[in-house]
């Protein structure tokens, strides 16, 4: 799933984009394309690098690579990334030669997974492990 947003260097526009929605385990499954704005206007990343950093739900800071494609940051969101189901907020951070920079946030909830718990008995009913709902 392409999830496209608009983030500004200026950090003012935060409430424009949609949270971005995926499952707990999903692994890169959701790829985020962002365009990059300065001042309203296209910021050239021509000669950047790029980092996601992400604070996950259990407040662990993750930071991933991006890179460059036509202008847009792309980046795929690992298992790693989305292990913990809850709020996430993240940022892009580019570095070139001469600056770092950073967008402003945007917001991910990553949905909890319905994962089978493991069975002793063969015959025994599959029950649902719900701590991951609490």
């Amino acid at each position: 799933m392409i999830n496209r947003i608009i983030l500004d260097l200026s950090k003012k526009n935060n409430s424009l984009n949609e949270i971005i929605r995926l499952r707990q385990g999903e692994n890169n499954s959701t790829e985020i394309q962002a365009t990059v704005t300065a001042n309203n206007q296209v910021y050239d990343l021509g000669g950047s690098a790029v980092e996601l950093h992400m604070k996950k739900p259990d407040y662990e800071v993750y930071v991933e690579k991006a890179t460059i494609n036509n202008n847009e940051i792309i980046c795929k969101l690992t298992s790693d990334a989305v292990k913990f189901a809850g709020k996430a907020t993240a940022y892009f951070q580019i570095t070139n030669k001469n600056s770092v920079v950073t967008t402003e946030d945007f917001k991910l909830d990553i949905l909890p997974a319905l994962n089978p718990v493991k069975k002793k008995d063969p015959n025994e009913p599959q029950p649902i492990d719900l701590q991951i709902l609490k």
